[in-house]
């Protein structure tokens, strides 16, 4: 439900398990090509210590899955908040994960009907804005119509 308080819209939308599913994959993807990386070295300079290297990396991988998977379940239908103006989006995270997106500063959005979702890119920063299904045309509209005339949408 988006409430709104001198001109600021504040709203919560559920985060959708696809979305997290990209960041885990991303996270498993990393940590596996630098096990890889780190295997192929041991091979080419020190080939004696090819199965330290490998015992090595199934630990580091299995240390990853233990702290990633029980947060991935714990995580389902998280909540993240959001603000938005005629100035700025502001994705509300916790100290350091605040992001404030300025109209004229976005490239790029990314419109999700089906996802209740639209990915808003910056120059360098992306982040991801959802929306209750019966607030999402409101949230989709407000910012597309503020965007300047340089940033692409692109509907999915």
């Amino acid at each position: 439900m988006i409430t709104q308080e001198n001109g600021t819209y504040r709203w919560t939308g559920t985060v959708d398990a696809a979305f997290d599913k990209k960041v885990y994959t991303i996270v498993f993807g990393v940590m596996g090509g630098m096990c890889v990386f780190f295997l192929v070295m041991a091979l080419i300079v020190n080939p004696e210590m090819l199965l330290v290297t490998l015992l090595s990396d199934v630990g580091v991988m299995a240390v990853v899955s233990l702290i990633t998977i029980p947060y991935m379940k714990a995580t389902k239908g998280r909540q993240q908040a959001y603000e938005m103006n005629d100035e700025y989006i502001h994705y509300v995270g916790h100290g350091k994960e605040d992001t404030y997106f300025r109209y004229g500063s976005i490239h790029k959005v990314t419109v999700h009907n089906s996802r209740n979702m639209l990915e808003v890119k910056g120059a360098v920063v992306s982040i991801p804005v959802f929306a209750a299904h019966e607030d999402f045309g409101f949230v989709r509209d407000y910012i597309i119509h503020r965007l300047p005339g340089n940033a692409k949408i692109l509907y999915d």
